[in-house]
């Protein structure tokens, strides 16, 4: 599994570190939205080394996959930032910008949106967040940002092949057996809990497919298997088996 939040939190860290980006405000979007009520403004607004004027939002990451692998699916993660320039903001001279404080006077940013963005692509073409993978500025990975309007702003995209991780293993097929109408179930996979259903409805775990509120189950027609049972010509038997640790197995079924 890909640790996502460790990618945002060590980009932010990066870019944050960057000499370069010393006058950009640096936002993680995650976090803008999880702990801000703040207008998005704010992202170009806020000071930081007594500048303003410049920012850098760090999007939240989109996952792409395009081929299967019985070993795990190869995912390539999608990172996106959008550069923001406020105007003539980030060129204001120094004697122009001053807000009455005993810190020293305020200043603009000093960059264009494509500035910011020629900066990002140098410090992270190529760069390997260890033990999760490596960026790579490829193709078509820059255009303007048009959802936001009233300012100068520029989103890239940058991919991240992570390193090949193996897909969590499913239990084992569930074996449907019927012998004089008596149906039979079992699974290789030791201790999994089998679960079916005779009306077509999915067989889910009750005990874990839990309506939020009222705890009843999503799957009210779902029974556990514990013994043969019987079952009328015509019944359609649908079957998997669950166990804590793995991805449930195969959704089986079979016409009597």
């Amino acid at each position: 599994m890909i640790d996502l939040i460790q990618v945002q939190d060590d980009l932010y860290g990066i870019l944050m570190s960057a000499p370069q980006l010393a006058t950009v405000n640096i936002v993680e979007e995650r976090r803008f939205r999880l702990g801000s009520e703040l207008a998005t403004d704010a992202i170009w607004q806020t000071i930081r080394n007594n500048s303003l004027g410049n920012g850098l939002l760090i999007e939240l990451p989109a996952i792409l996959c395009d081929s299967d692998s019985v070993t795990g699916p190869p995912q390539q993660v999608e990172l996106s930032f959008v550069s923001f320039q406020n105007g003539d903001a980030p060129f204001t001279p120094l004697s122009a910008v001053n807000d009455g404080q005993s810190r020293p006077p305020l200043r603009g940013g000093g960059l264009y949106a494509e500035q910011i963005e020629q900066y990002l692509v140098d410090i992270l073409h190529l760069l390997n967040i260890g033990g999760i993978g490596t960026l790579r500025v490829t193709g078509h990975s820059s255009s303007p940002a048009r959802d936001y309007s009233g300012v100068n702003a520029r989103r890239t995209k940058i991919l991240m092949t992570p390193k090949q991780t193996a897909q969590t293993p499913r239990t084992a097929v569930v074996n449907i057996s019927v012998n004089d109408s008596l149906c039979t179930l079992t699974t290789a996979t030791v201790n999994a809990s089998i679960y079916y259903t005779l009306d077509g409805s999915f067989p889910g775990n009750t005990t874990v497919a839990l309506e939020p509120f009222s705890n009843k189950p999503v799957t009210p027609n779902s029974t556990l298997y514990t013994a043969p049972f019987a079952v009328n010509p015509g019944q359609l038997i649908r079957a998997t088996a669950y166990l804590n640790g793995l991805n449930p197995g195969q959704i089986v079924q079979f016409q009597n």
